[in-house]
């Protein structure tokens, strides 16, 4: 189930969501949710957010979501979403040291002249999608270009693959394409910016005059200069900015060869997004046609470049706080579960065990000067986080890093109620004293009956806290866990019985914040509602 779909700041129009859930997403300008109904399309909007390369679509997951990002599985043709296919590699060509040549195999593809593919990448941080344009193709295949930067994601998951490796892509997309006239044509590139180039000048009309203007940094640089040869009515100019002494080639940057372009000739710029706007700029004091010149309609403040390499990076990198509070961009989450799962599951009952047996259960232990007090101290934390979490991220939605976390309250839970059934079912076991457990006098007194609710409670949860009670209780699982309301208090109780000082604010802070989120939330359905009412 989704429970809410929004758009952080910071599209580019690059329209991968419009064409993978169109039922949700449009882009006009940039992207916009259209509609609160998502059900039976939660895989297209799981893939949107994925697909999206600069992660500004935000979903909110609630129980029974599919949430694997492990990348280990594709889809198949019969469940893919609209718009997704599959290709296979099959050769990988090392044009430059860092420049790579990749053909797929795949089916029934078509593209225009300038246009990209959004593949489907994933590596141990999780899925994401990157943009690259496409140098050539035909029904049966496509070859991508892409520089390969040491620190860069996509490259760097393309150039793992192998021979057979399979990936997923989406249609080809772009507004930045070849005009299908007679007109004059300069083609101005750097980098993997000649991808797309190579496409359009396969398919512009022999007789038509054609210009090519590629830059590179270095001589190791430079790739295709023998294909660029081979069209016909070209003249080609491949210019050097940094040349070692003595190189007897064009020198200088791509901008110093703009003088000659005539204002009826068509300028179609691709590459990095400082070299395409420089371009521009002096296109627009030479007073050349706006209508004539022609990138990639991305924001141009907000994408790296227009080439094969990847597209859809914001150009001004977002500090480590904007990464991981507001964007909620917590490299692997994934790892932190499995740990702390680990601690909960092993490593919790295996360190009480060695301490109950070596009669230091209330001594120190490592940094610790009390074993026992600082398993409770962490399984009362856990708890609070688990309680406080959900509605933190209900009170601030622009926040999201509290939508992230929200994924580690099962493991929090677990490690809670584990540290407590530990101390419980362990302790019992060495003193043989389960019999004792219920005596009249635990379910009579007030004192007896609280930490007996709290230890059961603890054990519901964490007998339920697993994939296999969820699609075996299915919604009852969802109502058994509401015990967790009644572990938080009995536990606070409990514990308020030895620290009341530290107990009762942190449990006080918690109900508040709850109270104030189930305020908000009711008012936001009842809204909703109203809005549902006015459109009938």
């Amino acid at each position: 189930m989704i429970k809410s779909v929004s758009i952080l700041p910071g599209c580019i129009s690059c329209k991968n969501c419009e064409v993978i859930c169109p039922k949700v997403f449009r882009v006009n300008p940039t992207s916009q949710v259209i509609t609160d109904d998502f059900a039976g399309i939660e895989e297209e909007i799981l893939l949107a957010e994925t697909m999206c390369p600069v992660q500004v679509i935000k979903v909110e997951k609630g129980e029974g979501t599919d949430t694997k990002t492990d990348g280990e599985s594709l889809p198949t043709e019969d469940t893919k979403p609209m718009g997704v296919k599959q290709a296979t590699l099959v050769e990988k060509t090392f044009l430059t040291p860092d420049t790579l040549e990749l053909k797929f195999s795949t089916s029934e593809f078509s593209f225009l002249p300038g246009q990209y593919i959004a593949v489907k990448c994933h590596d141990e941080q999780g899925e994401f999608s990157r943009n690259y344009s496409i140098m050539d193709g035909n029904d049966t295949h496509f070859i991508l270009t892409i520089k390969i930067p040491q620190n860069s994601r996509g490259p760097q998951y393309l150039k793992s693959l192998n021979t057979g490796d399979q990936i997923s892509y989406l249609w080809a997309l772009g507004d930045f394409t070849l005009q299908n006239n007679k007109s004059e044509k300069v083609f101005i590139a750097t980098g993997t910016g000649l991808a797309p180039i190579i496409a359009m000048l396969k398919n512009t009309a022999a007789e038509i005059k054609k210009t090519v203007i590629f830059g590179v940094r270095y001589e190791q640089d430079i790739y295709y200069a023998e294909r660029l040869k081979t069209f016909p009515n070209t003249e080609v100019i491949i210019t050097i900015s940094r040349p070692k002494e003595g190189y007897q080639g064009h020198k200088g940057r791509v901008t110093e060869y703009l003088s000659q372009i005539q204002a009826s000739q068509e300028v179609y710029i691709c590459g990095n997004p400082e070299m395409v706007e420089s371009v521009q700029q002096a296109l627009q004091k030479q007073k050349h046609p706006q209508s004539l010149i022609f990138s990639e309609k991305f924001s141009n403040a907000s994408i790296k470049n227009t080439t094969g390499e990847e597209k859809g990076i914001t150009q001004k990198k977002a500090s480590r706080w904007e990464k991981v509070v507001i964007k909620g961009d917590i490299p692997s989450i994934k790892h932190i579960e499995t740990i702390v799962l680990w601690i909960a599951l092993w490593a919790v009952p295996m360190t009480w065990l060695y301490n109950a047996l070596t009669n230091n259960l209330y001594g120190n232990f490592l940094f610790m000067q009390n074993f026992m007090g600082f398993l409770f101290d962490l399984s009362r934390w856990s708890v609070v986080f688990v309680m406080a979490i959900r509605p933190l991220a209900d009170l601030f939605p622009k926040i999201w890093l509290f939508r992230k976390l929200i994924s580690l309250r099962k493991a929090f839970g677990i490690l809670s109620a584990g540290i407590i059934l530990t101390n419980l079912i362990g302790g019992r076991i060495l003193n043989n004293s389960f019999s004792t457990y219920l005596h009249p006098n635990n379910r009579t007194s007030l004192k007896g009956i609280i930490p007996r609710l709290s230890e059961i409670t603890a054990l519901i949860l964490f007998l339920t806290s697993n994939t296999f009670s969820q699609k075996k209780l299915g919604i009852w699982r969802k109502r058994i866990q509401r015990c967790s309301y009644i572990y938080f208090i009995t536990g606070g109780i409990v514990a308020a019985l030895y620290f009341p000082l530290k107990i009762y604010p942190v449990m006080a802070v918690v109900i508040i914040l709850w109270t104030i989120a189930q305020i908000k939330n009711r008012h936001r359905k009842k809204k909703r509602k109203e809005e549902e009412m006015k459109k009938k």
